[in-house]
């Protein structure tokens, strides 16, 4: 029945009279971009990637992988080293990689974000406990970092220093 509708006459009964009526052509409607409507949203897909991962990587020589935005690098090429990394939000990673270090800010009360930083080993939060995991030889290890301190990781963890590691993620909350 569809398709006879689909574009010309259509007739109805109802209660013995009968009644026509004109039917719209459905492929008649224009299609493709000239349809478009200012109206129109364009449909958008989080890939969750670290935004500018690709020059970072190029630039600073870490991965930032993927997180769910509220764990950041802070802008910039890393120059002031810690001391520009002393917002209440800010987390400072230490790396053999590069003596500026990494800052990272902090926009929620939960979030992630999974990097990839070679010969890290210390940690520095501000008002915000973290979780951040560490891997060295094939072993993955967790370590909690209080607010307001340092975390030794990696290497540094005992006294005897364990193997180089690589930071392989940061998270806050849960």
């Amino acid at each position: 029945m569809k398709a006879a509708l689909a574009g010309g006459l259509g007739f109805l009964v109802l209660g013995g009279t009968i009644t026509w009526f004109a039917t719209a052509n459905a492929s008649a409607a224009p299609t493709g971009p000239e349809a478009a409507t200012a109206t129109d949203m364009p449909f958008a897909v989080e890939d969750f990637v670290h935004p500018g991962a690709e020059q970072i990587l190029q630039d600073r020589k870490i991965v930032l992988k993927h997180g769910d935005g509220n764990i950041m690098l802070k802008p910039g090429n890393g120059e002031g080293g810690m001391n520009a990394c002393l917002g209440a939000k800010d987390v400072f990673v230490e790396s053999r990689l590069d003596k500026r270090g990494f800052c990272f800010v902090t926009t929620g009360t939960t979030g992630y974000l999974a990097m990839e930083i070679p010969d890290a080993f210390f940690l520095w939060t501000q008002d915000q406990p973290m979780q951040a995991t560490v891997t060295a030889d094939g072993k993955k290890t967790v370590y909690k970092a209080p607010k307001n301190d340092v975390t030794e990781i990696g290497e540094t963890d005992t006294p005897g220093g364990e193997k180089r590691s690589v930071l392989v993620e940061l998270r806050i909350g849960k």
